[in-house]
């Protein structure tokens, strides 16, 4: 029986458009300096192991030229686009029922980001209090998926049964690790709509 639904944020629940960012770091950066992009760059920031400044400092040092630092913020942050209102409308009814996670591979800057944004959009503050019992992201907790440690986390921290567990990214291998814990997982496709889906896919598992 299901009482705990874990979701990841974006692609799940925040929109976002990854090539985006990727298209306009590509035309900054030299490619012959960027081999060691995610060891070194994107997944220490994802685990808050460097700081923000730190990230883009390594960012400018591998590019073809070195611009100004507002160049930068607006590629990396040029994924982020929008949380559905039904989506925050699913969320605020499953917790009448379950109790509802966010487990978010992230960052400060990200985080921040979209905080301001849905200020400003939809005037919804700390989103992550306010929508989720509690909200889970990599930076602050310096785990990230897919490793093992971050469910373990988890499940220990709010003191839960994996078997009762039901686990929603858009990442494969994020959800094979997961089901590999014990939890009850779903790939989200890209055609499929969360806010649509979501009832059927607690039934199947009950």
């Amino acid at each position: 029986m299901i009482k705990n639904i874990i979701f990841d944020f974006g692609n799940v629940l925040l929109n976002l458009d990854e090539n985006a960012t990727m298209d306009a770091l590509t035309s900054i950066l030299d490619s012959s300096k960027c081999l060691d992009l995610d060891k070194m760059v994107f997944f220490p920031f994802e685990k808050g192991l460097i700081s923000e400044e730190a990230f883009f400092h390594r960012l400018q040092s591998r590019s073809k030229i070195i611009l100004q630092g507002d160049i930068y913020y607006a590629a990396w942050n040029a994924m982020l686009l929008d949380f559905p209102e039904k989506r925050i409308q699913m969320l605020k009814a499953l917790r009448n029922q379950y109790k509802i996670f966010l487990l978010s591979n992230t960052n400060i800057t990200h985080l921040r980001k979209v905080k301001r944004n849905f200020e400003k959009e939809i005037g919804l503050l700390e989103f992550d209090k306010l929508l989720f019992d509690k909200a889970y992201f990599s930076h602050e907790i310096g785990m990230r998926k897919p490793d093992l440690e971050i469910y373990q986390y988890i499940v220990e921290d709010m003191k839960l049964i994996p078997s009762e567990c039901l686990f929603i990214d858009d990442k494969i291998e994020n959800t094979v690790a997961a089901g590999n814990f014990g939890m009850h997982v779903h790939h989200l496709l890209p055609a499929q709509e969360i806010s649509e889906i979501i009832q059927d896919l607690i039934k199947n598992v009950n």
